[in-house]
């Protein structure tokens, strides 16, 4: 609690309401519990912020995080390979949507996910090497490299050793105990990024519409056969607790019917980043007669 406590403070200048947030920046879910964002005119500083931030919150060493997303994308948040990898933290479409991140392009979401994977690797895997073995050359070649039945690729190979200075037969055969990976021996860690991240290339995406992300938890207030009656729906049912509600915007979300033959419809929803903190919004808004349900997105 005190960590995440912490990341808020550090990120409170930065952060805005998941719904309605500015179109200027982009910012992650909180799905784990912090959320920043990351403001288009200052992308070079709230990217390196939000990659100490990320590291922090899952427990991953700063400078190997970062000199990982600087080899994948050179925090380009709009980066795309040839491959068809996608964003900041290049994940593939399909291992993306196995890991539940809806927008690869949004930088903000991208690393914290990104994080959370790599704490997932290091704890199958044993340490930060292997754990760039499998995100670069996947989970199946990691895990047969690591067995002795299969090789990997020169560009894994050549990307852990840039990465971590060390070779991936030396992080699986006598990996070392201690190894500073910091950006910079010389620099705190945001300096030392913010230079890196200064020389970054920002790629430009025309066709690409921002695709927004939903906090993992909502308090429903209201719904309806359209958005403008769902709309109309909510601005009724929270009359008596706007004051309680405050900037706050809900989300309105497309529901497919559970009935066959019946139409979709749309919901109106408060966010929240857990259950425990929908069911308190909720539940202050039932001390004003508002009626809600707490659903999870």
């Amino acid at each position: 609690m005190r960590l995440i406590f912490i990341l808020f403070l550090l990120t409170a200048p930065l952060a805005s309401p998941v719904f309605g947030e500015p179109p200027d920046r982009q910012c992650n879910t909180g799905r784990w519990g912090a959320i920043w964002c990351i403001r288009n005119d200052f992308i070079a500083y709230d990217t390196c912020l939000a990659i100490r931030n990320a590291a922090a919150l899952h427990k991953l060493d700063t400078g190997f995080f970062a000199r990982l997303i600087w080899q994948e994308s050179r925090f380009d948040p709009y980066a795309l390979s040839p491959a068809g990898a996608e964003g900041v933290a290049q994940f593939m479409p399909g291992t993306a949507k196995l890991r539940g991140l809806g927008a690869s392009y949004n930088p903000a979401e991208a690393l914290d996910h990104s994080a959370h994977y790599l704490a997932e690797l290091i704890g199958r895997f044993g340490n930060a090497g292997l754990a760039a073995v499998a995100y670069n050359g996947g989970e199946r070649r990691a895990a047969e490299f690591i067995a002795e039945t299969g090789g990997l690729a020169q560009e894994t190979e050549n990307y852990v050793r840039i990465i971590t200075g060390q070779s991936a037969q030396d992080w699986r055969d006598t990996p070392p105990e201690i190894l500073d990976m910091s950006l910079n021996k010389d620099k705190p860690f945001l300096p030392a990024c913010l230079a890196l991240a200064r020389t970054s290339r920002v790629s430009k995406l025309k066709s690409l519409r921002p695709v927004p992300t939903l906090p993992p938890w909502g308090v429903q207030l209201a719904s309806g056969s359209t958005k403008a009656k769902a709309a109309s729906s909510f601005e009724r049912n929270s009359h008596a607790c706007d004051a309680e509600i405050g900037k706050q915007k809900p989300a309105y979300i497309r529901k497919k019917p559970q009935v066959a033959g019946r139409k979709a419809y749309y919901v109106a929803r408060l966010g929240a980043v857990s259950r425990g903190a929908a069911q308190q919004l909720c539940n202050r808004l039932r001390k004003f007669n508002c009626a809600c349900t707490v659903y999870k997105n």
